[in-house]
């Protein structure tokens, strides 16, 4: 009888641990966990921002040789390749979601990855912190273990709306990427610019790889009456739009949104590019302390300087290790309330402080210009042209390029023909894209 009672309960333990959502059970696992701290990286490894894996390596060396996170508990990270693939990247997630041994996800660069992952890793318990994702919906479902470390597309919009009045621009044309992000940033700045007495002087989208250019923007070099072009787009597109732009005669400044922000802009576009605004999420000649500190141990572990991504690599870490510090434990729930409740945290990438929906306050984007092949950082107005002119580019005569910038009118000599946009549709799709 003893024996059937002990078997009785030992069905009952198992019944009620199946009755666990997966949710419980990773909380349940990893409060009683010891050893390393497990957390994933699911990113596009071996694309254009690869560079994020030094940047989460630099952490984790700093942080175990610093004693580790919980009464010496190293960090070890887990790298998934999700190769900036939909179906990839829900395959991935789901691996990770599956191992009760992962306490939190970096992750993913994609908006339309990130998106679906996320619910995902909600559903098995885990925190997710994405350096990539700016897409505004991720953030606005309601979720409590999602979280972002760059500004969100109203943030970037409102920010990059705001440069575009203080240089003293009143008309703007839009070229943007037809994808989640693309659409998603390009309406919040038309919202800005709208609210700040800016005109939309045209706007038009382009899919990733499979679109005519030139075609556009010479029509635009010929008749479009603006002051200047807000891009937001990826690479290596982006790249090629500014050579066509410049081959068409566009010479009003144009600035991008981070999606340009990457080395690959400079070396893909040449003298092209030179002149280009970009909205950067670091910039290694930011004067803050951590910033300098950051970019000189960088450059002493892997000889380079560090990028935007290297960086927001690196805040994800040291921030998940700042949360996992102060909640005393890495169960992803009590991790996620320290996260929310993380008031200026000084990164190097900004000063963080999280809203109840897991969106970074008021963090500042950087600003740079390409300016004789390198990237050069600046606070409010761009240095004037200078060095770096495109003489013997196609876009001869770049003051005209700078023209706005410093202050004067734009010239387009012999194109007085009236423009006259066609009709735009904000789109609502979602296309394959980099973010």
């Amino acid at each position: 009888m003893k024996a059937w009672i002990l078997i009785f309960a030992a069905l009952l333990t198992l019944a009620s641990c199946d009755s666990d959502t997966p949710a419980r059970q990773r909380a349940h696992h990893l409060a009683d966990s010891t050893g390393p701290v497990t957390v994933a990286v699911a990113w596009p490894l071996k694309l254009g921002k690869a560079s994020l894996a030094q940047g989460v390596d630099l952490a984790v060396e700093e942080i175990n040789h610093e004693g580790g996170v919980l009464n010496g508990r190293p960090l070890k990270i887990l790298y998934k390749d999700d190769a900036s693939s939909l179906s990839k990247g829900r395959l991935v997630a789901q691996e990770i979601a599956d191992d009760l041994d992962v306490a939190a996800v970096i992750g993913h660069l994609n908006t339309y990855i990130t998106v679906p992952a996320s619910q995902i890793y909600e559903r098995a318990g885990l925190v997710m912190i994405t350096p990539g994702a700016s897409g505004q919906k991720l953030t606005e479902r309601g979720a409590k273990l999602v979280f972002r470390s760059l500004p969100g597309n109203r943030d970037q919009g409102r920010q990059i709306g705001d440069y575009a009045a203080a240089q003293g621009y009143k008309s703007v044309a839009i070229y943007y990427i037809k994808n989640d992000y693309g659409i998603d940033l390009a309406n919040y700045f038309e919202q800005r610019a709208h609210e700040l007495g800016i005109t939309i002087a045209d706007r038009r989208s382009y899919n990733m790889g499979g679109d005519n250019h030139a075609a556009l923007l010479a029509e635009w070099a010929a008749f479009l009456k603006t002051d200047a072009v807000f891009l937001c787009g990826s690479l290596p597109e982006s790249a090629e739009i500014l050579r066509d732009a410049r081959a068409a005669g566009l010479k009003v400044p144009v600035f991008g949104a981070a999606g340009l922000d990457s080395p690959d802009l400079i070396r893909l576009g040449g003298d092209s590019v030179e002149g280009t605004v970009v909205f950067a999420l670091f910039n290694a000649g930011d004067p803050r302390p951590e910033a300098r500190a950051f970019s000189a141990r960088f450059r002493q572990r892997f000889g380079t300087e560090p990028d935007s991504t290297a960086a927001q690599g690196y805040d994800a870490v040291r921030l998940l290790a700042h949360a996992m510090k102060q909640a005393g434990s890495i169960v992803p729930a009590k991790v996620a309330a320290a996260l929310r409740g993380t008031r200026d945290y000084r990164g190097v990438t900004g000063v963080s402080t999280f809203s109840a929906t897991g969106d970074p306050v008021s963090k500042p984007l950087a600003k740079v210009i390409v300016k004789g092949g390198r990237f050069v950082y600046f606070e409010n107005s761009p240095p004037a042209a200078g060095t770096g002119s495109q003489s013997g580019s196609a876009n001869s005569g770049s003051e005209h390029i700078f023209s706005k910038i410093r202050g004067q009118s734009v010239i387009f000599p012999g194109r007085e023909t009236a423009f006259r946009p066609s009709a735009r549709v904000r789109d609502s799709g979602s296309f394959s894209a980099v973010r």
